[in-house]
């Protein structure tokens, strides 16, 4: 009766880790993020440039350019805070001037998802590397009564 006791401790204990950070057994390279991308559509530019600052940290900043004019603008970092990935975004006159939190949901060598649930829109933000030089990102979330992700296709600018 007590080995079934701590087996069944442990099976929790498992299942309770697994809910935190997943990963496929293979963590993302966070360098391969740095430098500058670009995602066109038929009216915009849309840019995100990433830097490594630590083995820890990364600053980047996304923006939009449309018609010759920045549109939108936002201040990003991917920080490893107490050994967990965390993924913030600043908008400029958005959320009091705030950054939103996101943590690292699941992982693998080429993708990797970020979660907040209490935020509005959008509640997940991800990354996956189709090769080397080209990068799907999305947001996810909730509007109008369905769940709507929006794909943003970079390149690597050269």
């Amino acid at each position: 009766m007590h080995r079934f006791k701590i087996l069944y401790c442990l099976i929790i204990a498992g299942l309770f880790l697994s809910c935190g950070q997943r990963t496929s057994g293979k963590e993302f390279n966070f360098e391969r993020l740095i430098g500058k991308w670009i995602f066109k559509t038929e009216n915009a530019l849309q840019f995100e440039e990433w830097q490594q600052i630590s083995p820890d940290l990364y600053k980047g900043r996304g923006y939009v350019i449309e018609g010759g004019d920045t549109t939108f603008f936002e201040s990003l970092e991917i920080a490893k805070v107490d050994g967990v990935w965390n993924y913030s975004a600043k908008v400029a006159s958005a959320n009091n001037d705030q950054a939103i939190p996101f943590a690292l949901g699941k992982q693998s060598g080429d993708k990797l998802e970020f979660r907040n649930a209490t935020h509005d829109f959008p509640k997940k933000i991800g990354y996956e590397f189709i090769s080397e030089n080209e990068l799907q990102a999305y947001i996810e979330g909730p509007r109008d009564g369905q769940t709507i992700r929006i794909l943003f296709d970079f390149s690597r600018c050269e």
